[in-house]
């Protein structure tokens, strides 16, 4: 049996987005996985700031919704994601949850944040 995380990011109530993700958990609980299912409308998310506490202290600075929800994505075994599509992309709260909850790892230390980590040097392949 697996864990699987349906994340609805739709902000209208009984959207297409949200009947996809209530079929697709209906489809994978029916299967004999044990589903969860997490709409972002009632969720309070926002935007990162940049202030790179997390690089620190391993912890988001923003008391909100999202670290939350990333802990789940992260003991999920499988994640669907169902959002309606503005200008060729994903939600707002989708992506702003996404780039909140990426893991991010830096010599020894993992942090959740947007930033990306710090380029190392590519190794160049050593002549035969």
């Amino acid at each position: 049996m697996k864990t699987v995380l349906v994340i609805s990011s739709s902000l209208r109530a009984n959207s297409n987005s949200e009947a996809l993700a209530d079929a697709f958990a209906r489809g994978a609980a029916d299967a004999g996985n044990r589903v969860e299912k997490v709409t972002l409308k009632e969720k309070d998310i926002r935007f990162c700031k940049g202030c790179l506490a997390c690089l620190r202290t391993q912890r988001c600075a923003i008391a909100d919704d999202a670290p939350a929800i990333a802990e789940r994505m992260r003991e999920a075994d499988a994640i669907a994601f169902s959002t309606p599509i503005y200008y060729y992309g994903m939600s707002r709260q989708l992506k702003t949850l996404l780039d909140r909850s990426t893991r991010r790892t830096t010599g020894s230390a993992t942090y959740t944040c947007s930033r990306r980590p710090p380029k190392t040097p590519r190794r160049r392949p050593s002549a035969p």
